[in-house]
């Protein structure tokens, strides 16, 4: 499978990589050392994806089609000229060596600039990291205010109906030897009160009785009515 642009956090963790000698988000630089070991075991007989991950790189980073096409371009340098033309073509500026313009700009040479570049990239991948888990933590404490809402919505307008009804408490609601018929009541009662704030699930909740039980409730009511 073709992987496409590299992220900040891949090439962070990427250049950390003993294997890899320069890296940016199209390109991946592996080292001479590498190339040997890889193109020996390959003819060895091993897989290449083997390979690159027993060299700690992660494979799904990678992507299939990047490692078919290392296997192809070092194979091919190999049966040209054996181990050394896995070398390349020799850069015309050591990037250890600093050059004029770093001279003028304090003597830094381009590694040491690109370990800097490495360790505020790493920062940032962390702190995204950082942040995309805060999002998350804010998302579940949202939902948990809303369920404690519910609650607090649940508890007022039990509290606000066992006032208005005194002689109504809990031993009294949990007790079925006075039927359900006064609790379907209050919740006929709180319906019309409450509008909007609870649903008959909750207020059924709050009184301990069923759904099913007060929706006959409310026929019998509608039916005795019409008598």
């Amino acid at each position: 499978m073709a992987r496409g642009r590299l992220s900040t956090l891949e090439i962070a963790v990427l250049k950390r990589n003993p294997y890899v000698e320069d890296v940016n988000a199209m390109r991946i630089m592996y080292t001479y050392k590498f190339k040997c070991m890889f193109v020996e075991r390959y003819l060895a007989g091993e897989r290449p994806v083997d390979i690159f991950r027993q060299a700690g790189f992660d494979v799904s980073v990678l992507g299939e089609k990047r490692i078919e096409r290392a296997t192809a371009r070092w194979k091919a340098l190999y049966e040209g000229n054996g181990v050394e033309g896995l070398r390349g073509a020799a850069r015309k500026n050591d990037e250890n060596m600093p050059s004029v313009a770093d001279k003028k700009s304090g003597g830094k040479s381009k590694a040491a600039k690109n370990a800097v570049v490495d360790e505020y990239a790493l920062k940032l991948a962390t702190q995204e990291n950082r942040i995309s888990h805060l999002e998350k933590m804010v998302l579940d404490m949202t939902s948990r205010l809303k369920v404690l809402e519910k609650q607090l919505a649940e508890f007022a307008v039990k509290l606000d109906l066992l006032a208005e009804h005194g002689s109504v408490d809990e031993d009294y609601m949990l007790n079925r030897s006075h039927g359900n018929i006064y609790l379907y009541e209050l919740i006929y009662e709180a319906m019309g009160k409450f509008a909007g704030r609870l649903s008959v699930n909750s207020l059924c909740e709050i009184f301990h009785v069923s759904r099913q039980g007060y929706y006959r409730y409310l026929k019998q009511r509608s039916m005795a009515r019409e008598m």
